[in-house]
């Protein structure tokens, strides 16, 4: 199943959610069905959905479109209602979702704006992939790097972010991995239990990898770490050590604990 057409479908009329939701699998989309909103998060948190798909009453959308929206700036968000006028679709669109659509849509009106969204977070990511230039009078390096202790990464284009002990961790667990993979489940964040806390767990490293792109997003850096759908995730390009950074130890930072701290609270919400 290609995991850039599952859909989270929360839909309050069993009839019409029923059908639009057997339109969309026939078509090759995989729909997990909610009817609440409190089964649209749980299902979001515990495997995050590129697609969702909102037919509630405007106040729940409404709700949602914010929530869903500040977890996941990529989330292609459809909101399907009653829409009285522009003006509550203009407040729809303003509060998160992508696309306002009537409640008599058809299957084939759904799945056509669905797939509208998933051409855009295809160009999107293309565009993140692009090469990075240098800054003027500096070289291209030919392979990101782990630099400062591991405490700094620094992409070909000679662009740097400075890392948390979790982001650390993580991406030297990458360096190091066969084929640059790494699963959720190898990845042990310190004070969780294995057994009874392993949801949080995956939510933490989700979590930590999300926050990972927001910063190198924020400082140009098309981060190459990809999501292997229901594993773990890669490091799509070349990465490697400084020599500094071999036998390191574990030596970290004085924040460290706050940074590991706060990756946890934003894990378990």
């Amino acid at each position: 199943m290609n995991n850039t057409l599952d859909v989270i479908f929360l839909g309050y009329d069993d009839a019409r959610h029923a059908r639009l939701a057997e339109a969309l699998s026939h078509l090759g989309f995989n729909v997990r069905h909610c009817h609440d909103l409190a089964k649209v998060y749980e299902r979001y948190s515990r495997s995050p959905s590129p697609l969702i798909v909102l037919e509630a009453p405007l106040p729940d959308i409404h709700n949602a479109a914010v929530r869903l929206r500040a977890a996941d700036r990529g989330v292609g968000i459809v909101a399907i209602s009653a829409f009285p006028d522009a003006e509550s679709r203009i407040r729809t669109l303003l509060c998160g979702a992508d696309a306002c659509l009537p409640p008599e849509v058809t299957g084939l009106e759904l799945a056509a704006a669905l797939q509208a969204l998933v051409r855009r977070a295809a160009v999107q990511e293309s565009t993140d992939a692009l090469p990075e230039t240098p800054p003027p009078g500096e070289p291209a390096q030919e392979t990101w790097r782990l630099a400062n202790k591991g405490w700094t990464l620094v992409s070909p284009g000679g662009r740097s972010l400075g890392l948390t002990t979790g982001e650390r961790d993580f991406l030297s667990r990458l360096v190091d991995a066969p084929d640059r993979k790494v699963s959720r489940e190898a990845f042990h964040t310190d004070g969780v239990d294995e057994t009874e806390h392993s949801i949080t767990r995956r939510r933490f490293v989700d979590v930590m990898i999300s926050r990972l792109r927001r910063k190198a997003a924020a400082k140009q850096m098309a981060l190459p770490i990809r999501a292997v759908h229901g594993w773990g995730y890669m490091f799509a390009a070349d990465i490697a050590f400084d020599l500094e950074v071999r036998g390191m130890g574990d030596e970290s930072r004085p924040e460290a604990p706050d940074d590991r701290r706060r990756e946890m609270a934003d894990a378990s919400s």
